[in-house]
């Protein structure tokens, strides 16, 4: 545990020696919140209510969703198609150490330097724009979005680390092309620009069952009171289970990868 330890801090001590690239992505990523949130500003200006969601409602929960994407969504995983694709993963193959586990903690590194920063950008973008935040007082759904939030940012690990992993098949313009598709749709998919239940009936369920529904939207719901207990215990057991499917497909694919690796980058 020690070790993983020391590649967190290390981690954390080579990111902020970036500072400016971190300012930038921080930057991007107020833009996109402030995007997303005056966008539906403009469209309650026309409505009073979308869905069973007010414009109180409705904005309060992209503010929630925000905190879930710096969270969930801070992750350094893309760069592993690079190592693959260039041969730099030869260094991290000598080392006594599972190459998953070292990208586990330099992720929750980047998470926790990002929740930071967060904290900071809410407090500012609140008290400029008047942001509809509030605090839970219940401390058993603290827990419960907790936990929902914990869980999301590991599926999402794995589901990246399974993306990248396809790097050993197809590794022109480090695997860009593939990620690049998964971002194009995650936005949609996750529930980050919208609550994913104002669509009709039959496409809310389908969602139910799609891994991405459970990065933002299952645990933006917890926080927000929108689910009964009987939802949330079916969330968590749908969660369990993509969490699963996607830890056996990334080591499988880690695996099979290794088989064919040259290890002579370009």
């Amino acid at each position: 545990m020690r070790k993983y330890w020391q590649i967190f801090k290390i981690n954390w001590d080579s990111v902020l020696v970036y500072r400016f690239n971190v300012l930038l992505w921080r930057v991007r990523m107020m833009l996109s919140f402030l995007t997303i949130y005056f966008f539906w500003g403009a469209v309650f200006s026309e409505y009073s209510q979308i869905a069973d969601y007010s414009s109180a409602s409705l904005l309060a929960y992209l503010v929630v969703a925000f905190f879930l994407q710096t969270l969930v969504f801070a992750n350094d995983s893309f760069r592993i198609t690079a190592e693959i694709a260039t041969g730099d993963l030869n260094n991290y193959l000598l080392k006594p150490m599972g190459y998953l586990s070292q990208w586990l903690a330099r992720d929750w590194s980047l998470k926790v330097l990002n929740l930071m920063c967060f904290m900071v950008e809410i407090t500012a973008l609140t008290l400029i724009f008047k942001l509809p935040v509030f605090f839970l007082t219940d401390w058993r759904r603290w827990l419960v979005f907790l936990a929902a939030s914990v869980l999301a940012a590991l599926l999402y690990f794995f589901f990246s680390f399974l993306v990248s992993s396809f790097s050993f098949w197809y590794p022109e313009h480090n695997g860009w092309p593939l990620r690049f598709l998964m971002l194009m749709f995650l936005d949609f998919l996750s529930g980050t620009a919208f609550p994913l239940d104002i669509f009709p009936q039959s496409l809310a369920a389908l969602f139910k069952i799609l891994p991405t529904t459970y990065f933002i939207f299952f645990p933006a719901q917890i926080y927000l009171g929108r689910l009964n207990p009987g939802e949330i215990v079916q969330g968590f057991l749908i969660m369990a289970v993509w969490l699963t499917v996607f830890i056996f497909l990334a080591k499988k694919a880690w695996q099979k990868g290794l088989q064919i690796y040259g290890a002579y980058g370009r």
